[in-house]
């Protein structure tokens, strides 16, 4: 038997279907008005709807309590991840790419080669399929006809194959005597995009910053050594003919490192400042909802766990006058895997004995 969803549910995924088979409709299109840009944007929109579809099968809801507004598509993928745990890193980190895309193709100019559309748009296809499965025990092709799928006339490439011609184009247009710089920006914003989303949250690039990207191109300097993040990126093909699946994934090795100094931040393309309640996201009353236990037991298995204690688990972060003590997302996991071994009571014992000491 089929099952059976809410009904706001089954209209999130009709609108999710219905934005990816127009975004691949549009990208099959024979002509280039507006195609890459209305592919993107297409495409984002199939993501959020099929994000939303799942948080409401889950929750009932897509709006924060006394908010007219529903979540946006940021909020969307933390409560995907963290909440439903329906996504990897690496399902995420193209989520944002997507998104950050769509940004820059609704509200800037983006140049996106014919290669790098084609890679987004099957890896999207693939994304969304797994997707698919993972809310709502669906397959992609339940849906759609066997013919509906991105075409392309171009063979693909290894990935550092395609980003070296894409970055010998873009030193066509920056060469002494050449007056393109403004296509270059447009061709760089791509791979800016790409770059800011691999460990980071997906900040649009600034014309400064793609300036900088140039002269350092003029200079000599590598693509690999400016954009660090796309250099660790890999294709993962899988199959063939309608049965073909494409993933965008991260190689081994930390593309982004901590600036601690202004020389390292001033020596940097892209940076980001990191906002602490980005990486220390909850409270005790956060954690606890979380848990399914009582504020007072979350903090007693805190205090067992000596959470507290690791940095990368917990930070008192300073809001005006007032101190707030943060945890983290590896904090959160630490105590879900603490809940299946530890005896809690004998813990809120403990817990209530020491504080009476």
């Amino acid at each position: 038997m089929a099952p059976r969803f809410r009904k706001e549910t089954r209209r999130f995924l009709k609108r999710a279907l219905d934005s990816l088979v127009l975004a691949i409709e549009l990208f099959n299109r024979p002509h280039e008005l507006g195609r890459s840009e209305a592919v993107l944007i297409l495409l984002q929109n199939a993501f959020e709807m099929l994000l939303k579809g799942a948080i409401f099968e889950q929750r009932g809801t897509v709006f924060e309590p006394g908010s007219p507004m529903s979540h946006t598509f940021e909020k969307c993928l933390a409560i995907a991840r963290s909440d439903l745990g329906l996504l990897t890193e690496d399902m995420a980190r193209q989520l944002r790419t997507v998104d950050s895309l769509r940004d820059c193709a609704i509200h800037y100019l983006i140049t996106i080669s014919e290669e790098w559309l084609y890679i987004q748009s099957r890896a999207a296809i693939t994304l969304f399929d797994d997707l698919l499965c993972a809310a709502f025990a669906q397959r992609l092709a339940d849906h759609l006809p066997s013919r509906v799928l991105p075409l392309s006339t171009v063979p693909l490439r290894e990935l550092d194959v395609l980003v070296d011609a894409e970055f010998s184009q873009i030193r066509e247009f920056i060469a002494p005597g050449r007056r393109r710089h403004s296509e270059a920006r447009a061709r760089l914003r791509h791979m800016a995009i790409l770059e800011s989303n691999i460990d980071a949250q997906g900040d649009q690039p600034t014309d400064d910053q793609l300036c900088r990207v140039i002269k350092r191109l003029r200079a000599g300097d590598d693509w690999r050594a400016i954009f660090p993040g796309v250099s660790s990126l890999r294709l993962e093909p899988d199959g063939e003919g309608p049965n073909f699946s494409l993933r965008i994934t991260k190689g081994e090795g930390p593309p982004v490192r901590l600036a601690r100094t202004p020389e390292e931040v001033d020596q940097a393309v892209f940076y980001r400042e990191v906002n602490p309640l980005d990486r220390y996201p909850m409270g005790v009353r956060r954690l606890s909802r979380h848990l399914g236990v009582s504020e007072p037991r979350t903090l007693a298995l805190i205090d067992h766990l000596a959470l507290k204690d690791d940095p990368e688990c917990f930070k008192a972060i300073p809001v005006r006058s007032a101190v707030l003590n943060s945890y983290s997302l590896k904090a959160l996991e630490r105590l879900r895997q603490a809940l299946e071994t530890v005896d809690l009571d004998e813990v809120w014992r403990t817990y209530r004995e020491k504080r009476r000491a």
